[in-house]
C-alpha cells in the first residue's frame, strides 16, 4: 500500500528545481487531493511568481502558499534562510477561500468568507497578514462551525496565494485551506513559557486593564514577580479560564500575552480585550527548558489521544520567537515531534502568530508551537 500524505521540502535552490522536486512528490500519491505550501526568504518575496511555477509544476492541485519566517517538515527546521516546505495528501476535498480585508473589520470578513464553507466535519487552515492584528479582532471567528480552525500569522507584507484548479494564482491578505470528507485533526498547543507565579484569580479589571489579582493590585504583583529577575527578560501575562475540578492536567491550557502598558495611579497593567474578573492569570517568561517539556508532555498527550488510529500527516505551526532563538540550536521541536510521531509526513512554518482552540474556541496565540495530526481508522 502506498503512502496517503507526503512530505517535501527545497533549501536554497533556484524556484525551478525547487518545483520541480515538488512536483516529483505529488506524483509519488496516487491521487493528491490538497497541499499547504509554506516558504521563507526569496521565496516569500516572490510569492507571486513562485507561485505561477508551483500552479504549473502541481497542475490542478488545490493548494494555499503562505510565507513564515522559517520553515519546517519532520526532517527538521530552516530559518533564516530561503526554503520550502510543503505537505501533500490524498483523500477529501479542498477548497482555497481568499478573504481581501485588514483592519478592524478583519475577522469579521474571515469569518463571512468561511461561512458558506463551514461544516461541523470540516477543517479549516487560516492565514492572515499579521500587521494591526490583535486577539479580539478574531473573536467572529468563535462563531464558526468548523470541527476544527487553525491557523497563523505570516511574514511581513506578502501575500497568501491559493491556487484554485482552472483559475490563475490570487494572492489576498487574508486566505483558508477548507478540508471535506477527511478525518480532522487532533490539535494540541504548547506555549513556550515558565510561570513565575502561580495562577491566580483576576478580582478586578476594567477594559483591556487588571486592576487587581487576588484582592492585590496588579502592579504590585508585577513588580514582586519581576523583582529577582535578571537581564531583563520579556515578561508575559499567562491567562487561563477556571480550572475544573479533576482535570488531571498540571496547568489549565494558557493563552500568552504581551504586557502593553501600566497605569501608575490606577496601580493597573494593561494586556488585553479578553481580560475579565474571574480568569485565571500569572506572569511568565520565555524559556527554553519550560519550553521543551511542555511540547513533550503535549506530544505525548496527542500520542495517546490519537492511539487505536494510523496517523496520517501533520501541520506544525511554531512561532517565529521559539526555534534557535530560544533554544540556541536548531530542530528541537521538530526532534520532540518526530520522537513521537517518527517518519510521519509534516509541514508548517515559523510564524507571526498562531491560530488554535482556546476554551474550544480559535484563539489568538503567542510564542506557541500548535501540532495538528491527521488520522485514519487502523
Amino acid at each position: 500500500m502506498g503512502a496517503s500524505a507526503i512530505s517535501f521540502s527545497s533549501r536554497g535552490e533556484s524556484p525551478a528545481r525547487a518545483t520541480r522536486g515538488l512536483a516529483e512528490a505529488a506524483k509519488r500519491l496516487v491521487k493528491p487531493s490538497g497541499a499547504l505550501i509554506f516558504v521563507s526568504g526569496e521565496y516569500a518575496t516572490g510569492i507571486e511568481s513562485l507561485a505561477a511555477r508551483v500552479q504549473d509544476a502541481i497542475g490542478q492541485l488545490p493548494a494555499l502558499i503562505a510565507a513564515g519566517h522559517g520553515v519546517l517538515t519532520e526532517k527538521g527546521e530552516v530559518e533564516g534562510e530561503t526554503a520550502l516546505a510543503a505537505v501533500l495528501w490524498e483523500g477529501g476535498s479542498v477548497t482555497p477561500v481568499g478573504i481581501q480585508a485588514s483592519g478592524p473589520e478583519l475577522g469579521l470578513s474571515v469569518a463571512e468568507a468561511l461561512t458558506l464553507h463551514a461544516q461541523p466535519a470540516a477543517s479549516a487552515f487560516v492565514f492572515l497578514r499579521p500587521r494591526g492584528v490583535l486577539p479580539h479582532m478574531l473573536d467572529p471567528l468563535r462563531s464558526l462551525r468548523f470541527a476544527t480552525l487553525v491557523g497563523a500569522g505570516t511574514s511581513g507584507e506578502a501575500p497568501v496565494m491559493l491556487l484554485n484548479p482552472g483559475q490563475a494564482p490570487q494572492g489576498t491578505s487574508a486566505g483558508a485551506l477548507v478540508l471535506r470528507g477527511i478525518t480532522p485533526p487532533t490539535v494540541r498547543a504548547s506555549p513556550a513559557c515558565r510561570l513565575l507565579t502561580p495562577l491566580a484569580r483576576i478580582t478586578a479589571a476594567r477594559g483591556p486593564m487588571v486592576l487587581e489579582i487576588e484582592g492585590q493590585r496588579a502592579l504590585e504583583a508585577l513588580s514582586a514577580a519581576a523583582s529577582h529577575l535578571k537581564d531583563q527578560p520579556l515578561l508575559f501575562v499567562a491567562l487561563a479560564a477556571n480550572a475544573t475540578e479533576g482535570d488531571d492536567e498540571e496547568l489549565p491550557p494558557l493563552l500568552l500575552r504581551g504586557i502593553q502598558g501600566i497605569d501608575p495611579v490606577r496601580q493597573g497593567i494593561v494586556v488585553s480585550e479578553e481580560v475579565r474578573p474571574g480568569m485565571l492569570m500569572a506572569f511568565a517568561v520565555r524559556d527554553a527548558a519550560a519550553a521543551r517539556t511542555d511540547l513533550e508532555t503535549v506530544t505525548g498527550r496527542l500520542a495517546r489521544e490519537t492511539a487505536g488510529a494510523a496517523p496520517r500527516f501533520g501541520v506544525y505551526l511554531s512561532c517565529a520567537g521559539r526555534g534557535a532563538s530560544l533554544y540556541g540550536s536548531q530542530d528541537v521541536d521538530t526532534r520532540v515531534i518526530r520522537s513521537r510521531f517518527g517518519d510521519l509526513p509534516l509541514a508548517g512554518m515559523h510564524s507571526s502568530f498562531e491560530i488554535a482552540p482556546h476554551a474550544g474556541a480559535p484563539t489568538l496565540q503567542l510564542y506557541t508551537g500548535v501540532l495538528s495530526v491527521f488520522t485514519s481508522p487502523s
